[in-house]
């Protein structure tokens, strides 16, 4: 079965089994039946805090800038050896499943390194390469220039959650996977690493194509655009 096929098959599984997410004719229902089924979803709406950062190359990228788009979010830092590389291979694997279908146009993944001191644009350059990320709409983001040293941790404690850093260089911190709409609202978080990505997938989708109903009276609901986006 060609990829994209199977990642079809995959997502409209993963509707088929909701019946209340198929039937969904709003984002707030479909949230309600995802939260039925994923416990580590956690559905939130309100402006995502901004940032001004840079890639590798030390071009800026502003969140501000990926408007249009949905943004799936996380933090991590090269040198934690535990539980970021799980989180990056969760990451790849959501990618993944993104970029099998049209969406992979309409999604943007980053990543933003909480120790920029040692993240250096090489280390940024290689860890894609290590964790199987597609450079196509992933990106790694660190400090800009000028900017504290502590500035990557401090966005992510206005996303909820702490990076605290200990004489070792060691990061105390948690796992969260932040969604993003295209108009810049903080729309979900997945905590941990138990949520089954095809569920976040289904999310993203849901956002994706949340645009096409304040235009759209006639719209056949969630699962027909689906079935839509697919060639069903």
């Amino acid at each position: 079965m060609p990829a994209r096929a199977f990642a079809a098959l995959a997502l409209a599984l993963v509707v088929a089994s909701l019946p209340a997410v198929a039937r969904a004719h709003s984002l707030a229902e479909f949230e309600a039946a995802l939260g039925a089924r994923e416990k580590y979803f956690q559905p939130i709406d309100k402006d995502a805090p901004d940032f001004a950062l840079a890639d590798a190359a030390g071009r800026p990228l502003r969140l501000a800038g990926l408007h249009g788009k949905v943004v799936v979010l996380n933090f991590i830092y090269a040198a934690c050896r535990d539980i970021c590389p799980l989180h990056m291979q969760r990451i790849a694997e959501i990618q993944h499943m993104v970029n099998q279908t049209p969406m992979r146009a309409q999604v943007a993944f980053i990543t933003v390194t909480t120790d920029p001191a040692n993240d250096t644009p090489d280390v940024l350059r290689a860890y894609g390469a290590r964790h199987a990320l597609d450079l196509a709409n992933w990106t790694f983001l660190t400090t800009a220039a000028g900017q504290p040293e502590d500035a990557t941790r401090k966005l992510a404690q206005r996303f909820g959650h702490r990076f605290t850093r200990q004489a070792d260089g060691y990061q105390l911190h948690g796992i969260v996977t932040h969604v993003i709409d295209q108009q810049g609202r903080w729309r979900a978080n997945f905590h941990g690493l138990k949520f089954d990505p095809a569920n976040l997938v289904v999310f993203v989708n849901a956002l994706v194509n949340d645009v096409h109903d304040q235009r759209a009276p006639s719209d056949p609901g969630l699962w027909g655009r689906i079935k839509g986006l697919f060639g069903s």
